[in-house]
């Protein structure tokens, strides 16, 4: 059965709406093969919001039915994108299994579970991204995400991640930055000035 979107949609911006939009597209496909959450609302959902996201990216296709739902609710597809332009929501499926080590998790957020990237891997990801990219939004996502996760990491894992993606300067940046500030707050501005260095 499929939920109603309507009522998703005019929820106000932030994780709640971000999450009832990802169990909705989730519910869409048989339980155990829903596609994987990746990305910036991933951020945005490991960190409760410190970042928000302008869409979601999913690891996984779209079969004819679940095309047929998205359709009749209002997405237009554009190559891998389904846009529904009334309420400015992207959707994006990657066509992409999760890639060689990468694990997928279940994240609780408010009433809805959603199964996401790990946050070992999301982080990772971001480190990735900062370093290899120069990606500034990727440097402050790494940094918000391990902020708002770090005891509950598998450093272990995160290390090894990281370095299966060559990123190792990137996490001792982190790790450095981490240890100047302790537990002081610091602005979003510093933090951007912190990423546009690199790793």
């Amino acid at each position: 059965m499929v939920v109603d979107l309507d009522p998703i949609l005019h929820l106000p911006v932030g994780p709640a709406k971000t999450a009832a939009l990802v169990a909705w597209v989730q519910g869409l496909f048989p339980a155990g093969r829903e596609p994987v959450l990746v990305g910036g609302a991933a951020v945005e959902l490991y960190t409760n919001g410190a970042q928000a996201s302008d869409g979601l990216v999913f690891a996984g296709s779209v079969s004819p039915d679940v095309a047929r739902v998205l359709d009749s609710a209002g997405f237009k597809r554009k190559g891998r994108h389904w846009v529904h332009r009334a309420v400015e929501v992207f959707v994006e499926f990657s066509s992409r299994v999760l890639g060689e080590g990468e694990v997928a998790g279940r994240l609780r957020v408010g009433s809805y579970e959603v199964a996401t990237l790990s946050a070992e891997d999301v982080l990772a990801d971001c480190l990735a991204a900062w370093k290899h990219w120069n990606s500034v939004v990727d440097g402050v996502n790494a940094w918000l995400l391990f902020r708002a996760r770090r005891e509950k990491l598998d450093g272990k894992r995160l290390q090894a991640r990281v370095s299966a993606l060559g990123a190792e300067d990137a996490l001792r940046a982190l790790m450095m930055l981490t240890r100047r500030l302790h537990d002081r707050e610091v602005t979003q501005e510093e933090i951007k000035k912190w990423a546009q260095r690199g790793p």
